[in-house]
């Protein structure tokens, strides 16, 4: 393909092709793998992803090669080599992430209306077809590390993702005496907007609760909301890692860091109930298993089925993470220190917390509602008849 010249790209116009693939198997090192039609463009994917399957999980390789994947489509678009890249090359790619209409992925529902972005029930907006600045963002930075990788094995000289000086740290030299100030973003990096709270009301979690359909299902939510444990903890729980005695369970935290973690006493009833019909399993096996045909571990997208059959029953749009931010709402409000929330929660950093301090919707509504209210008149006191004493003063005894 010959290449396009970046001054007359009509990135409007521009379709990527469908080259290339990610391959995932978990007994293979990295987990996930991008192929693509050149064998050295594969091993310098291979390299890196094995590089952040060194310091992340499996679910951040697999998300990091769908990011690399991208980047090696538009390049086979434009028509210029991975390690001939410029920072031109970069400029147009994200250029082109903010305009182009995603052809994969979650769309909007055929019965919904296109014009409406945001769920009536829930306040949250939907999946649309464009990408959003925190995925462009996301996908910048692997790309940025991509090459930051290889510029430092010295495959290349130049990073077309410009982020200053390489070698120099964000704040070095910050005076911890001293308020941090916001600087300038760097590179082509998109101004994300502030998030709204995504914890789920009481009485909307009641509603979900009901439309859920097995024992299963009810023992994952109510561990969702009490532990507020990431969905991907919850779902690699083994058998072993529950003490129902004492309400507890021992979760992989982000790292491969194991920490053990409360949860409330529905949740181990409901447990019980789920492996009294399941029965039980040896201690290394998975807790969630499939529940028809022959039993295979609860997946992801499995877990999104679950929460999109109870979503149908009430038009609504929950994700499990929504229930992470449930419980922190709920500790929070509860009184309970955010060091303990943030321990409980597996966050790093005590800020973190600050996203769970956001009031809703309805929080915000009723508020106003309660000040705009119209006070009442006071009503106009007055006697039925004069005092004689007062007429004798005004009109001299007459």
């Amino acid at each position: 393909m010959e290449p396009t010249p970046e001054a007359h790209r009509d990135l409007g116009m521009l379709a990527l092709p469908s080259i290339g693939r990610v391959y995932t198997d978990t007994d293979r090192h990295p987990s996930s793998t991008v192929v693509l039609p050149d064998d050295d463009a594969t091993a310098a994917c291979v390299a890196y992803l094995m590089e952040v399957h060194a310091r992340h999980r499996a679910s951040t390789v697999r998300s990091y090669a769908f990011g690399l994947l991208r980047w090696f489509r538009f390049l086979a678009a434009v028509g210029v080599a991975w390690d001939r890249a410029t920072p031109t090359d970069a400029r147009d790619f994200v250029i082109w992430m903010r305009h182009t209409t995603k052809t994969g992925g979650a769309k909007n529902p055929s019965k919904r209306n296109p014009r409406v972005s945001r769920n009536a029930q829930t306040g949250k907006p939907y999946l649309g077809t464009q990408f959003r600045p925190a995925t462009i963002n996301h996908n910048e930075t692997v790309v940025h590390e991509f090459y930051e990788f290889h510029r430092r094995s010295g495959a290349i000289l130049l990073n077309p993702v410009l982020r200053g000086c390489p070698d120099e740290r964000a704040g070095a030299h910050h005076n911890p005496l001293q308020a941090r100030r916001g600087g300038r973003r760097a590179g082509s990096r998109q101004a994300a907007p502030r998030r709204l709270p995504r914890s789920m009301p009481d009485e909307a979690y009641d509603r979900f609760f009901e439309a859920l359909r097995s024992d299963r299902d009810r023992a994952l939510v109510a561990m969702y909301v009490s532990s507020g444990a990431r969905p991907s903890e919850i779902l690699g729980l083994r058998v072993g890692d529950v003490d129902a005695p004492r309400c507890l369970i021992t979760v992989v935290r982000k790292g491969g860091l194991e920490q053990t973690i409360p949860v409330s006493t529905e949740a181990i009833a409901w447990l019980r109930r789920y492996e009294e019909d399941l029965g039980w399993g040896a201690p290394d096996e998975p807790l969630w298993v499939t529940r028809r045909g022959v039993a295979r571990p609860l997946t992801y997208d499995a877990l999104r089925a679950v929460f999109r059959r109870a979503n149908e029953v009430h038009a609504t749009n929950w994700t499990p993470h929504d229930l992470r931010h449930t419980a922190a709402t709920r500790m929070l409000q509860g009184g309970t220190s955010p060091r303990v929330v943030q321990e409980i929660l597996g966050h790093a950093h005590l800020h973190t917390l600050s996203g769970y301090t956001v009031p809703r919707l309805e929080e915000m509504v009723a508020a106003v509602r309660a000040t705009s209210q119209p006070r009442p008149e006071p009503a106009f006191m007055y006697e039925e008849s004069y005092d004689p004493s007062d007429l004798a003063v005004l009109f001299g005894g007459r």
